[in-house]
């Protein structure tokens, strides 16, 4: 058990990425607060209340205790306050996960998204995970040690058409993680991201992100994912679990000498 003990908050928890991520956690010992925005209405269709609450139950089954909060990651009241509930309940915060994300409003060339487009995928993956990080880090300093694993993506390292708003958020939050591993450092707390690349369709992996991006172009989920393979060496997507792995590693003991880094989990994808 890796992080026995160990308190963990992961936003978007409700399925996918977040839902791999709390089941992985909570088999390694975690307790767990699990947030998401728990509205449906998007760019994509986005979980609901109760995929949150099936989440949760399948991580008490697997021993963790569990805390649900509601909570937009655009809106720091509601932040702090989901924050402040699993504090109340567990004492302390040792890792936070960030999670949540928009891959869209995209497909389209930068001068044709409206400002309110470019405004809502930055503000969910930049601003959101600035937020986040603001309403836990006090407590983090408090006790003196603290994990953050911030979710980046290889559209944080290289560039691809169509998503500039996207591509620009994941940038900053490679930015923003190192800046915050030079601030906190010395106390304690260390701060590090993942960059995963295209995951591939599963019992546990996010669908209707990929599906928006595949619909932009033209083409099923099926043929956009047979197409992205190519991209990766290893001749297949990467999976959720693999992903999962990759942030227990980074917000785990055996990453200790690890901060400020962005680990890649991407099938070989960014070593073209």
């Amino acid at each position: 058990m890796r992080i026995e003990g160990r308190i963990a908050a992961i936003t978007g928890a409700a399925r996918g990425l977040g839902r791999s991520h709390a089941l992985l956690f909570a088999k390694e010992g975690a307790d767990l607060l699990l947030m998401d925005r728990c509205q449906e209405d998007g760019p994509y269709p986005l979980a609901g209340r109760r995929e949150l609450e099936e989440t949760a139950a399948e991580c008490r089954r697997l021993g963790a205790r569990v805390v649900t909060a509601v909570a937009d990651v655009r809106e720091q009241a509601a932040v702090d306050a989901a924050i402040a509930a699993g504090l109340n309940e567990f004492g302390r915060i040792d890792i936070l996960l960030n999670n949540a994300g928009l891959l869209a409003p995209g497909g389209v060339r930068a001068h044709e998204l409206s400002e309110e487009d470019w405004t809502l995928v930055v503000d969910v993956n930049l601003n959101g995970t600035w937020r986040c990080c603001r309403a836990v880090l006090p407590a983090m300093v408090a006790q003196r040690s603290g994990s953050i694993v911030n979710t980046a993506s290889v559209g944080g390292l290289v560039a691809y058409e169509m998503y500039s708003s996207y591509v620009a958020s994941k940038h900053a939050v490679i930015g923003l993680t190192k800046a915050l591993a030079l601030e906190y450092g010395r106390l304690g707390i260390r701060v590090n991201a993942v960059c995963p690349s295209t995951v591939a369709a599963g019992d546990r992996a996010e669908t209707s992100s990929t599906a928006a991006v595949a619909a932009g172009m033209g083409a099923s989920l099926e043929d956009y994912e047979r197409s992205s393979t190519s991209y990766h060496p290893i001749g297949r997507l990467v999976l959720a679990e693999e992903v999962s792995a990759a942030c227990l590693w980074l917000a785990g003991p055996e990453s200790a000498g690890t901060t400020g880094s962005a680990l890649t989990v991407d099938g070989g994808f960014t070593a073209r």
